[in-house]
């Protein structure tokens, strides 16, 4: 199975280096490695030098950059227009009815599709296997972790839909609504084998991206809760873009970085005198950010988010929440489901079995960490 890294941070950041140079180094290293990027801005292949109109005519099309290295900056409209044919009833299936006549043009607008897309565009990689390490280059902090939400939240709204109760009721997502018979199902499985991945941190991780300021700080711990909250293993902080020498203004909020990452791996990354476009520059970063050492390899192993058993009919969940405290969470129970709030962001988690059948008996936080206890009620 390929490896899956996730770049991402604030604006200005510079995400799309960093993924850049990761991915070189990891061609350097004979990888077979693959770059995708999505949104507007559109600069992964700038980034490596290439000579582009300013609105190309060929969008999201493959680039090969040497042996062993590809990239691919998506585009919705173009993902669609030449898969609408065939992905139609995978769409509709998920999205409702209705998309049958409607142009690939037309559904491009649908919020979240670009997500949706995305997501489908990375199931096709993964099971093609022609990448062993792929590299998404997301374009911003809220952006990436509306990707990795999409995935769960739709297989939360599927499960929703597809229910006999709510069938009957609105007769969404019946085989009417498929061109294809089975799409709603392939579609399904494809996002819910893509979720998996996304949350099995020996396939992926999370490298987050900072600049030496006070608000890249606090948007960088933000980062890093909710992606825990998500179940996403941040595995590396950059702090990027620091004067040569170290000003003073800068230091007091990299030893905040270092400080409040422990025990979590942080590099920094000197402000260059031009711009890093090119093999060349690009090598000389990447060594700034691995100095030799392997980029493919995952810093850290443990999952943000673990089921255990500690007796007949008593089980523990424990989810990862670097920076928070008990008052900044909620927690409440639906059916089957534990639904987490950290500030604005929610996440429902899918309990397993025999934890769902239990009722919920506790919670308390344990350094960073959330213990919720599942255990049968007495006489029960």
């Amino acid at each position: 199975m390929a490896r899956l890294i996730l770049v991402t941070g604030g604006g200005g950041a510079g995400k799309t280096v960093v993924a850049a140079a990761t991915g070189l180094a990891a061609s350097r290293r004979g990888v077979r490695t693959g770059i995708v990027s999505f949104g507007l801005s559109q600069s992964l292949g700038r980034t490596f030098g290439l000579e582009e109109p300013l609105f190309p005519a060929t969008r999201g099309q493959p680039v090969r950059i040497n042996e062993h290295l590809d990239i691919q900056e998506l585009d919705v409209q173009e993902e669609l227009r030449r898969g609408w044919s065939h992905g139609r009833g995978s769409l509709a299936a998920l999205l409702g009815e209705g998309l049958e006549n409607v142009s690939a043009e037309e559904v491009a607008i649908t919020p979240g599709l670009e997500e949706l897309v995305t997501l489908l565009r990375l199931s096709e990689l993964l099971r093609e296997q022609r990448y062993e390490l792929l590299i998404v280059d997301c374009p911003s902090t809220t952006e990436a972790l509306r990707l990795v939400s999409s995935a769960s939240a739709l297989g939360w709204y599927a499960r929703r839909q597809s229910s006999p109760a709510r069938k009957a009721r609105s007769g969404l997502l019946t085989a009417r609504s498929c061109r294809e018979p089975g799409a709603l199902q392939e579609a399904q499985d494809r996002l819910a084998a893509v979720d998996e991945l996304l949350r099995d941190p020996a396939v992926t991780t999370l490298r987050l991206v900072a600049t030496a300021g006070k608000v890249s700080v606090q948007e960088t711990q933000r980062a890093y809760t909710y992606f825990s909250l998500h179940g996403i293993t941040t595995d590396c902080v950059f702090i990027n873009r620091l004067a040569p020498g170290g000003e003073s203004t800068q230091q007091p909020h990299v030893e905040k970085l270092q400080s409040v990452f422990a025990p979590l791996q942080v590099v920094k990354a000197t402000l260059h005198s031009s711009e890093v476009v090119g093999e060349v520059p690009l090598e000389a970063f990447m060594e700034q950010l691995y100095a030799g050492e392997d980029p493919v390899q995952p810093m850290v192993s443990q999952a943000p988010l673990g089921f255990s058993k500690e007796a007949v009919d008593a089980y523990r969940l424990e989810l990862k929440l670097p920076f928070t405290t008990k008052d900044d969470i909620d927690i409440s129970r639906r059916e089957e489901e534990l639904v987490v709030r950290v500030g604005a962001v929610r996440r429902n988690i899918l309990l397993p079995r025999m934890m769902a059948l239990l009722p919920t008996v506790g919670a308390r936080m344990e350094g960073d960490r959330l213990i919720v206890n599942f255990r049968k009620e007495r006489g029960g």
